[in-house]
């Protein structure tokens, strides 16, 4: 009996510890130019500048990365992605003439050493948002920048490492004609592939005009293939924070988290109580900035 009891005492102390929220501490602030940082994987981007700052899952800072391309004054990296083995991608905006103006666009890819490896230009379209797939390829949702085009385009696309476009979905000409669906944004993430679906949040953009403020955003699904599963208005504020290896959809919005009912296309509430900006999800666990160099994992709740 007595063995029974400890045996069962340990259990509980196990699963307590299993539940507890587990948090990593960071050397210095994690926005220095009030960007709210990257999380993917485990791994931390933090945007410095025309450089970004990447820490591992444990919390160290690894090293510092920026894009190097030919012929160009100002480059920016504008969103980044880590891949399972921990390559690393980054969505480029550049100007060859130095000005603010992004007239180019691109993928810049680094190896687990912080060394870049590559980078392939993507003509007229300008990735903003950038994740892997599963397969290592790398997804990205772009727009044509300042130089608009009239004829129709993808919005979504999804490379190989070397460069090569293996699918583009996702045409312009199925969202509104206005605001563009798609616009620069730094840092954050607006892109995820979690498991066989890519989710894209669209109309989420600094660029919009006054009047479009209080568009809706909207929660776009496909497949690894590109066939689209879904669109969901979400509203107008805040975007969707954090998608979770089980599909669930959340925001934190004041102090409270809610999950996306894509059935009843709403928002509920779910009990959890965290402080700090939710920056994503890493599993089943949601991931919140709790102060300048703290981060929180709490589980999600459905």
């Amino acid at each position: 009996m007595r063995l029974l009891v400890l045996l069962c005492a340990a259990v509980l102390c196990h699963l307590a510890i299993a539940a507890a929220p587990r948090e990593v501490s960071y050397a210095g602030s994690l926005t220095p130019l009030n960007i709210t940082p990257t999380f993917d994987k485990g791994y931390l981007f933090v945007y410095a500048g025309h450089e970004i700052n990447v820490f591992g899952p444990d919390g160290t800072q690894l090293f510092g990365v920026s894009a190097q391309v030919a012929n160009a004054e100002v480059v920016n990296i504008d969103n980044a992605a880590v891949d399972t083995d921990g390559t690393i991608a980054g969505a480029v905006s550049y100007s060859p003439d130095g000005s603010s103006r992004s007239e180019g666009g691109g993928v810049v890819v680094f190896d687990r050493s912080g060394k870049q490896v590559r980078f392939f230009d993507t003509g007229r379209y300008h990735p903003t948002q950038i994740a892997f797939g599963p397969d290592h390829s790398i997804w990205t949702l772009g727009w044509p920048g300042t130089q608009h085009w009239n004829d129709d385009f993808s919005i979504l696309r999804n490379y190989s490492q070397d460069g090569q476009e293996l699918g583009h979905f996702l045409p312009r000409s199925s969202f509104d004609r206005e605001p563009d669906p798609i616009g620069p944004e730094i840092g954050t993430w607006q892109l995820r592939v979690i498991g066989d679906r890519v989710g894209a949040v669209i109309y989420e953009s600094p660029v919009y005009r006054e009047d479009e403020k209080n568009r809706a955003m909207v929660w776009v699904e496909t497949d690894l293939k590109g066939r689209e599963l879904g669109r969901w208005e979400v509203g107008a504020n805040p975007a969707p924070q954090a998608f979770t290896e089980s599909g669930g959809l959340y925001i934190r919005e004041g102090k409270s988290v809610s999950v996306f009912d894509r059935a009843t296309k709403a928002w509920r509430r779910v009990p959890i109580s965290a402080d700090g900006i939710l920056l994503g999800a890493d599993g089943d666990n949601l991931v919140f900035l709790q102060n300048p160099s703290t981060l929180r994992w709490v589980p999600a709740g459905q």
